[in-house]
């Protein structure tokens, strides 16, 4: 039986019961809070992406069309199944991405708590829902709740084959590497790095035939995209992770974004990220489920192995594309600092190991306070209400100029074709109309530009604030040039 298996040390005492159940009564309702409040916000950029390309096209266009990495297609193929079925909207289509991930949370806080005790689960309850990234992706209509679900059975059900290898092991671990693969192509290096370890240590027929069934699986499904796979693997959006820190990338590119508000690009590594990297893998290295060499593959296989093959085939990353990951990173992080902290209270001193663990526990919550703040008060993308304001204040009439990276998603809401200015001499010529023009600009991507009869008198100027994209889009109304 492995070191990190047994029965749970209970706390004696009602009060300690006490404290533990009001900690996750809070947590839990700070998790579903921060994730289920204002979705019905307009869709952003790369949910409209989704919805536009692919959940309105159907199956077709979803498992046979052109595929580009913005199609996650299981969460695409739900998407399009849920909206023939209730209706298009964006709560609808955003809880196929919140659901999934509030009990990916569950599952493994559940585990955490039986497994290892109360302390782990709510460390990794608290992680989980505190982490900015993924406060951010989990509640859009994409599939990174599916894939941290799938990411969370998939560890569990790996973690309990070590300790007893049953057949529901096996249909779990292999369902969740199926299911996160169809959502996320890349979720397959994973998968199967983590299902060598068990290939190696298991019951080798009952894994090799539940493995072997499942790459059959996702090889059928993704048979028609092999081509434009392999294109997108060399895609140009993101950043390689660089050959000199590929060592530390598990931790300075996957989990500090993580814990800090970073998703377009990855830590710029260097001797400061080097120190954080130091600190956060002292407590990474207290957890007890390093002990067993079978958890300790099982924990890092699969995020080692995802980091080599992308830094291999120099494949362009953002955070996001890894944030399934963080499951095993923190699981790791929570069983580490609270193996620390119950050591520090047994032996009644707090050793540098505390300190870090609880500076990195406080700067984590000062951290994530005011994107809870933001996030839920505010729009990702607020193009939406933009296009409503310009259908109440401007007439049917007026030319919609739009200086923004991607007009097509004011023209989905606005319900007809935009202008699209984009050099000096376009933009003049939007200022000789005739009539009242509107004039949407959001340089996100997009150069600064001056336009001189925004400052016309009579011209009216709005401003639609929201937490990504630039952080607000500027709207005026231009009155007829004379």
């Amino acid at each position: 039986m492995n070191e990190f298996v047994g029965p749970v040390r209970r706390t004696d005492g009602r009060g300690a019961a006490a404290i533990i159940t009001v900690s996750y009564l809070v947590l839990g309702s700070l998790l579903c809070w921060s994730r289920f409040v204002g979705l019905n916000r307009g869709y952003s950029s790369d949910e409209l992406n989704t919805v536009r390309n692919y959940v309105r096209a159907g199956p077709h266009e979803i498992l046979v069309g052109h595929y580009i990495p913005n199609n996650h297609e299981l969460f695409s193929l739900l998407g399009w199944a849920t909206t023939s079925i209730v209706g298009e909207s964006e709560v609808a289509l955003r809880l196929l991405s919140v659901i999934p991930f509030v009990m990916g949370v569950i599952v493994v806080t559940w585990w955490l708590h039986v497994r290892l005790g109360a302390l782990s689960g709510l460390l990794f309850l608290f992680l989980a829902t505190a982490s900015p990234l993924l406060l951010d992706i989990t509640r859009q209509a994409r599939g990174y709740g599916l894939a941290f679900l799938a990411m969370g059975v998939l560890v569990v059900a790996a973690l309990e084959a070590t300790r007893s290898p049953r057949a529901w092991t096996v249909v779990a671990f292999c369902s969740a590497g199926v299911i996160g693969t169809w959502t996320l192509p890349h979720f397959g290096i994973a998968f199967a790095a983590t299902g060598a370890v068990l290939l190696a240590s298991g019951e080798l027929r009952r894994w090799s035939i539940g493995l072997t069934v499942s790459f059959l699986a996702i090889s059928a499904w993704y048979g028609p995209h092999l081509d434009d796979l392999l294109e997108s693997s060399r895609q140009q959006y993101g950043f390689r992770i660089g050959a000199a820190w590929v060592v530390t990338a598990p931790i300075d590119q996957i989990l500090m974004p993580g814990l800090r508000w970073i998703d377009e690009v990855l830590v710029d590594p260097g001797l400061g990220s080097l120190a954080i990297v130091a600190a956060l893998g002292l407590l990474i290295i207290s957890s007890p489920l390093l002990r067993s060499r079978e958890s300790a593959l099982i924990l890092g296989a699969g995020v080692v192995v995802t980091v080599v093959t992308l830094w291999i085939t120099r494949t362009q990353v953002a955070p996001r594309f890894f944030s399934f990951l963080l499951v095993p990173l923190l699981v790791l992080l929570a069983s580490g600092i609270a193996a620390i902290l119950a050591r520090s209270v047994t032996i009644r001193r707090a050793g540098v190991r505390t300190v870090i663990a609880v500076t990195t526990l406080g700067l984590v919550a000062l951290i994530s306070a005011p994107y809870f703040e933001t996030v839920t008060r505010l729009p990702r993308e607020s193009i939406q209400q933009v296009a409503a304001s310009i259908g109440t204040v401007a007439p049917p009439s007026a030319p919609v100029f739009a200086y923004v990276p991607y007009p097509r998603d004011l023209e989905f809401y606005l319900g007809r074709p935009v202008e699209t200015p984009r050099t000096p001499a376009e933009l003049r010529r939007m200022c000789h109309v005739s009539r009242e023009v509107v004039f949407v600009s959001q340089p996100w991507l997009l150069p600064p530009v001056t336009v001189r009869c925004t400052q016309r008198n009579g011209a009216r100027h709005l401003r639609f604030a929201q937490y990504a994209r630039g952080e607000e889009v500027n709207v005026w109304l231009i009155p007829p040039a004379r």
